[in-house]
């Protein structure tokens, strides 16, 4: 694996972290930590890659960015339904974002399908609050998992970069959105 796959990994890795503390700091907690399980993995992606480890850390690396982003994705989906006045206690969400990952790691097929709909159903909330950077961050990262990760139509790194490039926009468009929706209680 070229060291310049490093980089776009790194990028995803920069851009989670400051919008962890970008939401920590507004008190936005669930979105902190759906964050934070996104910059994991691009922070795991990083070292493996910079390390040489490519082998020994893939599975590491493939478990926190599918396993962890559904997590990550599903305590971001809390923190939206709370801005809806949906009150979600925070152990009920991460609760249901533990058994998501385990159905997802039971029966890893499904794991692709609860990601696809829980961005699905981010879209729909992010309409009906009117938060547009919400709906085009949660489109483009729909897009990028359908149409970009992996793709036969592209080479390797055109794939690989596109990719990472697409969650990194996605992830700016998450934290400006949220940090302009009214905070949730």
């Amino acid at each position: 694996m070229p060291l310049h796959y490093a980089l776009t990994d790194a990028l995803v890795a920069l851009i989670a972290g400051w919008g962890a503390l970008k939401m920590w700091r507004t008190g936005r907690p669930l979105a902190a930590l759906g964050l934070s399980l996104f910059g994991l993995a691009g922070m795991i992606g990083t070292i493996r890659i910079t390390s040489g480890l490519i082998e020994p850390l893939a599975m590491l690396h493939k478990s926190v960015s599918q396993l962890g982003g559904l997590a990550g994705l599903a305590l971001l989906l809390g923190h939206l339904l709370r801005g809806k006045g949906i009150r979600l206690g925070t152990g009920v969400v991460l609760g249901a974002a533990t058994a998501l990952v385990a159905l997802a790691a039971a029966l890893p097929a499904i794991g692709a399908v609860l990601f696809v709909l829980m961005l699905i159903a981010a879209i729909a909330l992010c309409l009906q609050t009117r938060n547009h950077l919400g709906v085009a961050g949660f489109a483009v990262m729909l897009l990028n998992v359908t149409l970009v990760r992996q793709s036969g139509f592209m080479g390797a790194d055109l794939s690989w970069h596109l990719y990472h490039l697409l969650v990194a926009t996605w992830l700016l468009c998450v934290t400006y959105g949220f940090a302009k929706a009214p905070h949730a209680p």
